[in-house]
């Protein structure tokens, strides 16, 4: 039989890397984020996620918040890999498709534009009327004077 030679001390066999299971539950810490960040009873049932690459998830959950009908918590975690401890990167409400939310903001030199420029059109309005009315009064006038005229 061949006999197995030991290797000297300062030889190391490294070992293949073993697959690592996932060791944290990432929806749990991305929903304990949620929690955290919500009023009691604002989180509600899990919806979905979304893996948008390079290690970066976002996890929804439904709002129950007063007011914010459709509305869904949104958190956002980095993992490196499944072995590495996972990252918050931003617990935020999110509006859904048919979510009430606020106008595009304009700003105030555009909305004073808009405002000046409507004023002088009403000037401008209000000069015609004005014009168009007196017009009626001055046209009696002469029918007036043409009515005395033919009397005489």
């Amino acid at each position: 039989m061949a006999r197995i030679k030991k290797l000297p001390k300062f030889v190391k066999l490294l070992r293949p890397e073993k697959v690592v299971k996932a060791k944290f539950d990432v929806k749990a810490f991305a929903e304990v984020a949620a929690k955290a960040a919500a009023l009691p009873g604002e989180l509600g049932q899990y919806q979905n996620h979304i893996d948008e690459g390079e290690g970066i998830t976002t996890y929804f959950w439904q709002a129950k918040k007063l007011g914010y009908g459709d509305w869904r918590w949104s958190v956002t975690i980095y993992q490196h890999d499944p072995a590495t401890e996972p990252s918050l990167c931003e617990v935020v409400m999110v509006p859904g498709e048919d979510s009430l939310i606020a106008p595009k903001w304009v700003p105030w030199a555009e909305r004073l534009a808009d405002y000046q420029a409507l004023q002088i059109e009403l000037e401008k309005q209000a000069a015609l009327d004005a014009a168009e009315a007196s017009e009626p009064e001055e046209l009696a006038v002469a029918d007036l004077e043409e009515g005395e005229e033919t009397k005489q």
